[in-house]
């Protein structure tokens, strides 16, 4: 990767976590719905892939463990709602935020995360987000998954 380029995920990491942290509230009144709102924004409107994964994966941070049972409905679906991202590596981190984080709670996922896994089962890639939406989906359903073809 070029120098730029990582200095810009740098850069943008550390925006991210400043405006997450300390955007004139205290850590502990910055609910873990607002922090997930602002999470999905920045995936929607990063400018780059990298800016996008990286908070893709910050949302998978901010919903871990007890935090997942503050999330609500709406934040759920918004999450959610990023499974439609062209960034293989988004549906990547956001598949194992719904799997991983949410469980059985992100039923509403299934049918993008099923469709996701035919369309991934026809590219022919060494790395792609299958094995973390099959995950998801096991995660979510309680079955395994239909095996690639």
């Amino acid at each position: 990767m070029q120098l730029r380029s990582v200095r810009t995920v740098v850069i943008f990491a550390v925006l991210l976590a400043t405006t997450l942290l300390f955007s004139g509230k205290a850590e502990a009144q910055f609910s873990v719905n607002e922090q997930v709102s602002e999470a999905v924004t920045l995936v929607r409107i990063g400018r780059s892939s990298n800016e996008r994964t990286i908070a893709a994966m910050l949302l998978c941070e901010i919903t871990e463990g007890d935090a997942s049972k503050q999330v609500d409905d709406k934040s759920l679906l918004s999450i959610e709602a990023l499974l439609d991202s062209n960034d293989d590596s988004v549906r990547y981190w956001v598949a194992l935020c719904l799997g991983h984080n949410f469980g059985p709670r992100a039923k509403g996922a299934v049918r993008e995360l099923l469709k996701i896994l035919d369309q991934l089962d026809c590219v022919k890639r060494a790395h792609t987000s299958a094995p973390e939406v099959r995950f998801a989906l096991k995660q979510i359903t309680g079955k395994d998954p239909p095996l690639e073809m």
